[in-house]
């Protein structure tokens, strides 16, 4: 008896025309879906930039600093204070600045804004910049106007190079740029041209002795 091998029989599905249609669409759409992550998988993403803040923010801020004999040696006031940790620096709104001197009264500036840098060492008044000394027995009052001015600690040094206009009584000296040491000995440089108007003599007023001016040539 023998025994005939048959094959299995595969029927093919009959697609109608339409199923056809939506199957080539399929393929389409996933041709063009992969096409375009590879067009833009290397697009890079610009980061989000984040917003500055800052990490403290102190109202009605007082610091006062001491000498090696604990005398105050000079006291900052603002506003508001906000600082900034990694960048080392706090601004400061509307400062008041007190310089103590060993001998007569304290140097007194008022400014619109400042700021600290380098842990206090330097301080920046901003806009408006106003600095007074009260008279004091023979010393007359000294007033000083600038737009912006820095204060160092160690140096005990008031420098700008913007215009400034100093006025002691009815005297006015304007220069385009000053240096003042102002612990004592004070003395100061002006830079650029000064130009100095005396107000007539009176014989019962004392002369001015705060201001030691030194003009460099422009």
């Amino acid at each position: 008896m023998s025994h005939r091998l048959t094959r299995p029989a595969f029927t093919l599905l009959a697609w109608s025309p339409r199923q056809w249609l939506l199957g080539a669409l399929f393929g389409v759409s996933g041709l063009l879906a992969w096409w375009l992550l590879r067009q833009f998988s290397d697009v890079l993403v610009p980061p989000v930039e984040r917003v500055r803040q800052p990490d403290y923010v102190v109202l009605n801020f007082v610091a006062v600093e001491t000498d090696a004999t604990g005398q105050p040696e000079r006291r900052l006031m603002a506003t508001e204070l906000r600082h900034f940790v990694t960048e080392n620096r706090s601004e400061l709104d509307q400062p008041h600045l007190e310089l103590f001197q060993s001998d007569g009264s304290p140097w007194e500036g008022r400014a619109r804004e400042g700021l600290v840098f380098a842990d206090g060492d330097q301080i920046r008044l901003i806009g408006d910049v106003q600095l007074d000394r009260a008279a004091q027995g023979a010393r007359r009052a000294t007033h000083l106007e600038t737009q912006q001015i820095e204060i160092w600690r160690q140096q005990s040094l008031a420098e700008t190079d913007l215009p400034v206009l100093i006025r002691s009584d009815d005297d006015v000296l304007t220069a385009t740029g000053m240096q003042l040491w102002y612990a004592e000995p004070s003395r100061t440089i002006f830079h650029g041209r000064a130009r100095i108007r005396f107000a007539p003599d009176i014989p019962s007023r004392t002369p001015a002795q705060e201001i030691k001016p030194s003009i460099t040539p422009p």
